[in-house]
């Protein structure tokens, strides 16, 4: 089966072991002085701040900084499921990401992932996602960050609200947001091994139900035509090779199908066929990235797309994924 595109790819395939590491008390502020290259030799860890007030919840943020002068990067790190800011996955990230010189703003942005993901609670996740931005944005300048370089990351379904703020869906704040709009688009993006075009079982009680909010949100992410005339944001894209995610079909243009449900115009299956991504009845996130990407490429975008040995997991790809978040954000 392909596994290429004519996108440009950049991951290496010799990756360095990273262990994982962050403080994670409540309520405080932690510094670690780390031995590094970056201009900061140590970060400084702001936690538990409420960037987003609804329903009687309240969203939380920490920012990790570098000690240091600026303007620096930013990055708005979204986490995977369960959508929280304290996930291992993420902490690792936004310590290493302060280390190489970023400001990284890392938001819980959704309260109830898994259980009920239908429309209403993907609309919940990308206001809370835009409120995060509009925050960053103004919050930037006071942890030494630059916020007209801000580039948003996922991993998993993170990636998602990444995506969505990239490909310049934000808009004004929701009530409730600390911050006020407008937002600016995000500079980049670096998303890893995600759904796009929501394939898996998890969202399949939302397409029966209401299939065309799903095609709606499915569109946002991949449909070119819902994406800004001038889009000049970078993405770095990966994808693991063991094939994430994976879910069968019998015929691809079986009209009352779960594919032909995402994909009611039959444009995504057609592009999927032209890459060759059809040809072993198996849908992953590697087909979902080679699409984005794909689709990318197709308006211009500057977008680079990678499938790494190894499972859903971030582990030694820490180093490698920190060059893509400067990567993205313009910075040699």
């Amino acid at each position: 089966m392909m596994r290429t595109t004519s996108v440009r790819s950049i991951f290496p395939l010799t990756l360095v072991v990273v262990l994982l590491a962050g403080s994670c008390s409540s309520g405080t502020t932690d510094t670690t002085t780390t031995p590094t290259s970056a201009p900061g030799s140590a970060v400084t860890r702001t936690e538990d701040i409420v960037y987003l007030e609804r329903d009687g919840h309240k969203y939380l943020l920490d920012v990790y900084f570098p000690n240091g002068d600026g303007p620096w990067p930013v990055v708005l790190a979204f986490p995977g499921a369960p959508g929280l800011k304290d996930d291992p996955y993420l902490t690792v990230i936004a310590r290493a990401a302060a280390e190489a010189g970023m400001v990284v703003f890392a938001p819980s942005w959704i309260q109830v992932f898994g259980a009920n993901p239908l429309p209403a609670d993907l609309t919940s996740g990308n206001e809370a996602s835009t409120c995060a931005l509009a925050f960053a944005q103004q919050e930037a300048a006071a942890y030494g960050g630059d916020p007209d370089r801000i580039v948003t990351y996922g991993f998993s379904a993170g990636s998602q609200p990444a995506a969505w703020l990239a490909l310049g869906h934000a808009t004004t704040p929701i009530s409730g947001c600390v911050a006020s709009g407008p937002t600016n688009a995000p500079v980049g993006a670096v998303l890893g091994d995600s759904e796009y075009f929501m394939h898996t079982t998890l969202f399949q009680e939302g397409f029966d139900t209401d299939p065309a909010g799903m095609q709606a949100h499915v569109a946002a992410l991949i449909d070119p035509t819902t994406w800004p005339d001038d889009l000049s944001a970078r993405f770095r894209i990966w994808s693991a090779s063991d094939g994430t995610g994976s879910r069968r079909f019998d015929d691809a243009w079986d009209n009352d199908g779960w594919l032909a449900q995402r994909d009611p115009d039959g444009t995504i299956r057609a592009d999927l066929d032209a890459l060759g991504q059809l040809d072993d009845g198996i849908i992953s996130f590697i087909d979902e990235g080679l699409l984005l990407a794909y689709r990318l490429e197709s308006v211009g975008a500057d977008v680079t797309i990678d499938e790494v040995p190894g499972g859903h997991v971030i582990g030694g790809r820490v180093p490698k994924l920190v060059a893509y978040l400067l990567d993205a954000a313009g910075t040699s």
